[in-house]
Parts: C-alpha cells; structure tokens; sequence
C-alpha cells in the first residue's frame, strides 16, 4: 500500500472479509470479472431479460396454429400482462428466490386463465380462441421458468466504501441502508469504526491507502457524505483517485422524497447545482393521465362487467342491503366525490363504529382491525381480493379518481390533516397507488402518508403503469388486506 494503513476492528471481522471476497472471485470464475461493470449489470438484468426472451416461444405456437386476429389479439393480450406482471418483480433488487418466483408467477397465470374462463362462460370470449390464447400463455410461462432455470447466479447487493465524518458515517449506517458498506474513509480520523456488533467496518483516515481499501473490500462505489471537511477539492481528488478503476464516485445530496426524473444537474459559479424540477406535472402529462384513465376505464368496464354483475348478486344473497356502497370521500383540491364500491358490510356497520374505537389496530388518523365484525361473509372475501373496488372505475370514468393516486381519504379524515398532509389531495386518488402494492392495511399511517406525498409530488405516467403491474401481485397475495 502508498502511505497510511489501513485498520480492521477485529481478526474475526479481516476473516469474514476475506471470505467475501473469495466468494466474490468463486462467483466470477476470476477476479477480473468483477471489474467489467457490464457483465455484472448483464447478470442482475438477467431475470427480466427471461421474461422477454420467453415471448418468443409464445409467438411460435401462435403461428403454428394459424390463429385468427381474434384469438391472436386475446393470446398476445394474456402475455403482455404476464410479461409486465412477472417483469415488475423481476430485477436483482427484488431478492426473490426461484421458489418466490414460481409460486408468484403461478398465481398470475391463474387469475388470467379464470378471467379467461369467466369470460368464455360468459359468452364475451369464444372457446377456441380461448384455449388457443391459453396455449401461448403456457408456452410464455414455461419458457419463462426453463430460462430462469439456468440464469447466472444474482451479483450480490451494491458494496460501498464511505467518505465523509464519523458523525456523517454513522448517521448514514444508522438509516437502515441496502447498501453493503465494505469500508470507510474518515476525514476527522479515528481508527476502526464499530456502529454495532454486527456492522464493525475496516477504516483508513488516508485518501492515499481508499483505492486499496476499495479494491481489496470488491466495493462498486465511493458515496462521498456531505458534512464538515467535505469540500470540492475532496470529491476532485477523489474522481483522480479512481480515474482507472471501474469502482465508481458518488456524492450524496441533502434531498429525499424526489424522483431521479425531477433532478437535472447544472453549473454556477459557486459550482455544480442540482435542480429540483416542479412536483407538479406538466399540462401535457395531465392530459395524457386523464386520457390513459378514461380509456382505461371503458375498456376495463367492459371487460369485468359481467364479473361485477355476480359479485353485485353475491353481496345482495349474502346479506340484508343494497349491493352497491356509496360513501363520500375528498378528492383533488379538497373537493368531495360519491365513491362506490361493493358493499363488504353490514348495513348497520357505521352505526356500530363507535363502539369499535377501541379495538383500532391502526396509529393516527386510520381505523383499521383485522377481524372486524361488521364485515360479512362474501364482503371479507371480497376485501381479500380487492374486488370490492371495482365500482371505482365508475368514479374514474366520471373524473373523479385516477387508476393509480393515493387513498382516497374520509372528510374526518381530511379534518386532522395539518398543511404537510393536505399535500395528498394535489392530485386525485386512485384505485390503487403505492399504498396498494407496499403493505396496504399493514402500513402505519406515517408509511402511508410518506407514499402519498412521494407519489403526489412524483407522478408521471411510466410509473403509474409500473404501479398497475405490481398491483396484480399484490392483489394475488392479498398481503394487507383485510
């Protein structure tokens, strides 16, 4: 090593490190693989790269049987929504497990094929176009699980070295990050630094000794922590440091809640600046939400009508009441809409709510309980599987709520709110929303507000697709939902 040292907090913590990077090399079959950034971004990309590459078998069989435009339109339809569903789950990051993986997809090829059922029983879809379409399906999927099953094994999660104070450092591991940090630079010194038991880390207080440090911990990146000490010429030297290493510099900026498509970096005379883009989405982005939402509506409408009119019959035979629930809820601005869903409870269920108040298994503003007992048989099935909100799509075609938006909220619910939560009702609520796909029922009302917010101040249509493909899964492991 050039000048400096380079400490380690115990001999058991320099053996575990050493084992990491044996294991490093095991995976890589060479050392130097770990420094071609593009074959470790082509191996975490390869599960989604299955996924697509499975199409091509669902293809073949539809021209193997000569299908018809229509049966070709419904076989490539099914396909698309598995392809986006199981792609939603399909980056590195997700850390699923091929047996997570399996029972996941499997869930989804069975709610398209009884969708696919219900709609031929009700005369909407032919027969032989159903199982002519249900036969491109099973080619996808099985295409899918023969590719995956042989996939390169994940590259482990982003190893970092940090540079920045020991405050700085320790506020950082402190934030619950799924970075693995492989070392540290301290530029108030200090010799090894231990947060905890179980996250001791190697430390250098030299910049001349960081490349070793980086390259002997098989770190992908230095994030540079803002803090005392932490000046231009700092990040200079370092970006000379690592100019021919592939381990790459980063700084971490003081801002959170923004998406990467809200920053655009420019140049002042003080230095480099970081603009923060408007939370509030352009005219045209709007306009093509409001589009995507309307026509999205019809066509789902159409789709599931037949489906909602069993369910409306289900709730009317289970239960005294209409099948239909119609309650008044807060949307965009702060303005109230009639919102329907299937009724999931007994007629007298606000009557008997004050006399549950207690039993509220939610914090803040929320009154969520698992086992509550004004909900009815079909309604607690019906809660399960979201199908309950199915009647918001009328709200959507209306323009009252969006496919993808926050929760809709309660007056009395809105009546709490202080000035940060009022943020929520800058665009209009949805069907499903981040909320939906993050826990639902499960979430705290902090966690659900925080999504809220991100999701108001970061909305653009990519995502809201994004959202509705993940809803599916969510949808299928009824994961919150009670």
């Amino acid at each position: 090593m050039r000048g400096g040292t380079v400490s380690t907090p115990t001999t058991d913590t320099a053996e575990s490190a050493v084992r990491s990077i044996v294991a490093l090399e095991a995976l890589s079959g060479d050392s130097r693989v770990l420094q071609r950034p593009w074959l470790r971004h082509l191996r975490s990309q390869w599960p989604l790269l299955a996924v697509l590459l499975a199409v091509l078998p669902a293809v073949q069989v539809a021209t193997m049987l000569d299908l018809g435009f229509g049966s070709l339109a419904l076989g490539l339809g099914l396909v698309t929504v598995w392809t986006v569903v199981s792609a939603g789950r399909s980056p590195a990051r997700r850390r699923l497990t091929a047996r997570e993986h399996l029972l996941a997809d499997a869930r989804t090829t069975g709610v398209l094929a009884s969708v696919t059922a219900l709609a031929t029983v009700a005369g909407v879809v032919p027969a032989d176009a159903a199982r002519s379409a249900l036969l491109m399906l099973g080619a996808d999927v099985v295409a899918a699980w023969v590719l995956r099953s042989v996939q390169p094994r994940v590259v482990p999660a982003r190893r970092v070295v940090l540079v920045g104070t020991r405050s700085g450092v320790e506020t950082y591991l402190g934030g619950g990050t799924d970075d693995v940090v492989a070392g540290c630079h301290m530029l108030d010194g200090g010799a090894a630094l231990s947060v905890s038991a179980r996250r001791p880390v190697p430390t250098t207080t030299s910049l001349e000794t960081l490349p070793d440090l980086a390259l002997s911990a098989g770190a992908d990146m230095v994030l540079v922590l803002p803090g005392p000490g932490v000046t231009p010429d700092v990040v200079r030297r370092l970006t000379w440091e690592f100019e021919h290493s592939s381990t790459k510099v980063g700084v971490v900026c003081p801002v959170s809640a923004v998406a990467p498509h809200r920053l655009r970096p420019s140049v002042s005379e003080g230095g480099t600046v970081l603009e923060l883009g408007a939370p509030r989405a352009g005219v045209a982005a709007r306009a093509a939400k409001g589009l995507l939402d309307r026509v999205g509506a019809v066509v789902l409408l159409l789709v599931v009508s037949p489906v909602l009119l069993l369910l409306w019959a289900a709730v009317r035979l289970d239960s005294d009441g209409p099948g239909l629930f119609v309650q008044t809820r807060v949307g965009l601005g702060g303005r109230t809409f009639r919102m329907f869903k299937l009724r999931s409870m007994h007629r007298d269920a606000e009557a008997a709510l004050d006399a549950l108040l207690d039993d509220n298994e939610s914090d803040g503003t929320l009154f969520k309980i698992r086992r509550d007992p004004r909900v009815t048989r079909v309604g607690y099935w019906l809660r399960r599987s979201s199908l309950d909100e199915l009647p918001q799509l009328l709200n959507v075609l209306r323009g009252e709520m969006s496919l993808v938006g926050p929760r809709p909220a309660l007056p009395s619910e809105v009546a709490t709110y202080d000035d940060v939560a009022r943020r929520r009702l800058a665009v209009k609520p949805g069907i499903t929303g981040l909320w939906q796909v993050s826990g639902r029922s499960d979430l705290s009302w902090e966690e659900s507000l925080r999504l809220d917010l991100y999701y108001a101040d970061n909305c653009r249509v990519l995502d809201d697709l994004s959202i509705a493909a993940r809803t599916v899964r969510a949808v299928t492991r009824a994961r919150g939902a009670y």
